[in-house]
Parts: C-alpha cells; structure tokens; sequence
C-alpha cells in the first residue's frame, strides 16, 4: 500500500478540526501528527513554525466566523442580528469564540481599532440612511453593541451563564434600542 501523501490543506484541516473540537490549546505538533498518522516532519516542511500554523488556523477560524455571522444577517435588523450571530457562535462554537476572542490580540488598543477590526463598514453605512444617524453616530451604537455582545457571548462561552437562544435576543434587542436611543 502506497504510503499517503501529507498535503498542507490536510495538516491545516486538521489542525482546524483540533481548534473547533477541542480548543486552541490543542493545535500542537505531536496533536496534529497523531490525527494525521505521520511523523512531525511533513509539518515542518509546510510551516516553519508553530507560530505560522496557529496564524493560519486563526485565519481559518476567522473565515468561519465571517460565513458563521453572515449567514445569519438578517437585512432588516443587520445590527440586531449581527449580534444574535455572535452571542450563538460563542454558544455553539465555543472553542473557536475562545481562540478567537478571548486572547490578547496585538493592534487592537483602541474601541477605535475593534471597531475597524469588528466592524462592518457597509452595514454601517445602511443603517445610517435607514435611521437617519451619521456615520459616527452609526459608529458609536455598533462599539457599544460590540462590547455589550461580547459580555453576553463571553459569560456564554466561558459556562459562567446558561442562556437561552430567546433570552439573549431579547436582551441584545433591548440594549441595542437603548443605543440608538443615546444617538437620538
């Protein structure tokens, strides 16, 4: 039987796979090479190092967030449902929210640098028209959404809370109101 071939998209599928199934922790060498059958070298002969694998994992994490979020959006309430898709991917995702979120990540210093790291800047732009609000005024409800999701989808995805799907929509309807309200 011929001796299988190591293909960067199958170390990286793995490692992905190793991410979302049982955490960021677990993307290492002696993991992945285990889940693949092979020694650690054909790793290496991809990624030079951890480093750069874990980065791209991070992108293919991030990648499945985008389609997670998007698929989700509904057109007429793109915020609101925006941060329903969040606080359910940090409930049903949990592992890929932690690596994602839950860790320091260079750059960000700033609301101002979540904002452009987070934010959606054509939603923005719509519901400006749609609500009648400036860009900045749209800015400062999406930064206080950002934030206020993020401690719902974090008390979710660290156990602190068991919150239902209809619990957590309501209040992130209720608190992103109260933000347009503040603009108006």
């Amino acid at each position: 039987m011929p001796k299988q071939r190591i293909t960067k998209e199958m170390i990286l599928d793995v490692a992905f796979k190793l991410a979302r199934e049982k955490g960021g922790e677990h993307v290492v060498l002696k993991n992945i090479a285990a889940e693949i059958g092979c020694s650690v070298q054909p790793i290496y002969s991809y990624y030079d190092n951890m480093e750069t694998l874990k980065e791209t994992v991070f992108g293919a994490a991030m990648q499945f967030y985008n389609r997670f979020i998007y698929s989700r959006v509904d057109a007429d309430g793109i915020l609101e449902s925006m941060a329903r898709a969040n606080v359910a991917f940090a409930k049903y995702e949990t592992n890929l929210f932690k690596l994602l979120f839950l860790q320091k990540l260079n750059g960000l210093n700033s609301f101002d640098d979540i904002y452009e790291w987070m934010g959606d800047k054509q939603a923005a732009t719509q519901l400006a028209e749609k609500l009648s609000l400036t860009e900045n005024e749209i800015k400062e409800i999406y930064i206080m959404l950002i934030v206020f999701t993020h401690g719902v989808a974090t008390m979710i995805a660290t156990g602190g809370a068991n919150i239902s799907d209809e619990e957590s929509a309501s209040v992130l309807e209720k608190a992103y109101r109260a933000f347009v309200k503040a603009q108006t």
